[in-house]
């Protein structure tokens, strides 16, 4: 309310100098110049003033009422239906997307299992390649007539070879009692 009272105050001053700078203030000041003219006239220039300051206060109260800027909300669901089809497909093909790096993933980690099997089936492999040398060894250098020899010759009996039991029997024993080191 300050401001409007400083205004008004300007709008006093203004009209009782004599250079009238807004229409209304000219037409205020064609009332003045006639109420001294006439000078039986005071309570006309009054009037004129108080229609100023009411023209001036609905000025101001318009002003402050009136939104600078006239903006219409969107709607939700006008947006959501233009955008949400565009969304939708870009959502759709990130899912698509990820589902095909999903299932390349998979079968990568499903190719180095099988990778991962195939290398412990080719270490046990020679492991088995391995033990066999060293049993065909220990089949040599075994007496027949020991105590070894008979025990293992019954021992063999429930094998299909005397190589399948020596390797059966190395598997089982450490090398520290057949007398290896």
């Amino acid at each position: 309310m300050d401001s409007i009272e400083k205004l008004l105050g300007e709008i006093k001053a203004e009209t009782q100098n004599s250079g009238p700078k807004f229409p209304e203030q000219l037409e205020a000041n064609r009332t003045h110049k006639a109420a001294n003219s006439l000078s039986a006239n005071p309570p006309q220039l009054m009037y004129n003033l108080d229609s100023l300051l009411e023209k001036v206060e609905l000025e101001a109260k318009e002003a402050k009422v009136q939104p600078s800027l006239n903006v219409k909300p969107i709607a939700f669901e006008v947006t959501s239906k233009g955008l949400g089809g565009h969304l939708d497909q870009l959502f759709g093909d990130l899912k698509e997307e990820f589902e095909a790096q999903e299932q390349a993933e998979q079968l990568k980690r499903e190719q180095e299992r099988q990778e991962e099997a195939k290398k412990l089936e080719r270490l046990k492999q020679k492991q088995r390649e391995e033990l066999a040398k060293r049993a065909q060894e220990w089949l040599k250098k075994l007496d027949p007539y020991s105590d070894e020899g008979f025990w293992f010759g019954q021992f063999a009996e429930h094998y299909s070879s005397k190589l399948e039991a020596a390797i059966a029997y190395l598997e089982a024993t450490p090398s520290e009692k057949r007398g290896e080191g």
